[in-house]
């Protein structure tokens, strides 16, 4: 047996189901999971919910306040913020791993205008810390939904994602080890993904989202073993393993060096 657990407020949901013996090395996939890391997208989205829903629930998330926040950071140079998610990834911990350091990202994006013009708009004070991760994460949220506004549109049945380069974190099992669960998860459910990445904080979408979610993060995850995640780090997750595919899918039919095995 094995359990997965996501933490919502005050509750968890609790996931227990069989899993089938692995068999070879053949059938590697991340965490040992039962789910191919080299399985093509799903031909269609799961229907359980309404995915017209997405463009509704990307606006309610989009006018937060975070939302503009992140956006006036990214509107400061959509190439710049481009280049600076090629050369991170998700083990970005320290200014120092770019050469750089905190002062200079934070005037470089913009960070202390874009924290006054947001309150001055909303009328409300707003406190931020400026973090390597937080910054990414910023970043790497808006520049998804600025090429996918709507939904997951860069989905292509029977494509495959390539394998990933780590610029920072090659040698982190860690840093890898959470990618190839949401890897895993994105790959067996690409639109349920991309919609929990849309939704709000806390709000009833994403506790729908969740439990669509389930099977698939039951299925990446390997027999004997217990994840217990909460709602912003699986959005973070999730939304990593999204920039990631979309940015780097292709056909099944392509070369098998440039795909995951």
């Amino acid at each position: 047996m094995k359990r997965l657990s996501i933490v919502i407020g005050c509750a968890a949901v609790l996931v227990s189901a069989p899993l089938a013996a692995q068999s070879n090395s053949d059938s590697y996939t991340p965490l040992n999971s039962r789910i191919k890391r080299k399985n093509a997208f799903p031909t269609e989205p799961r229907r359980t919910f309404d995915f017209k829903k997405s463009s509704s629930v990307g606006k309610k998330r989009s006018k937060a306040m975070l939302g503009q926040f992140s956006r006036c950071l990214y509107n400061r140079s959509n190439e710049r913020s481009l280049n600076f998610l090629a050369k991170t990834d998700f083990g970005f911990v320290s200014f120092e791993q770019i050469g750089t350091n905190g002062e200079e990202l934070a005037q470089l994006f913009g960070f202390h205008d874009c924290l006054g013009r947001v309150a001055e708009s909303n009328n409300s004070g707003v406190a931020l810390r400026f973090y390597p991760n937080g910054l990414r994460q910023w970043l790497l949220e808006t520049a998804y939904f600025d090429q996918y506004p709507d939904d997951a549109s860069w989905v292509k049945p029977g494509n495959v994602v390539k394998d990933r380069v780590y610029p920072l974190s090659e040698n982190v099992p860690e840093v890898q080890v959470a990618m190839n669960f949401a890897d895993c998860v994105v790959a067996a459910d690409p639109h349920t993904s991309d919609f929990y990445f849309r939704t709000p904080s806390g709000s009833e979408d994403e506790k729908l989202a969740v439990k669509e979610l389930m099977p698939s993060l039951s299925g990446c995850i390997s027999e004997g073993r217990e994840l217990k995640l909460d709602p912003s780090s699986l959005r973070v997750w999730l939304g990593e393993a999204l920039w990631h595919a979309s940015n780097n899918s292709a056909p099944a039919e392509a070369d098998s060096s440039e795909v995951t095995q």
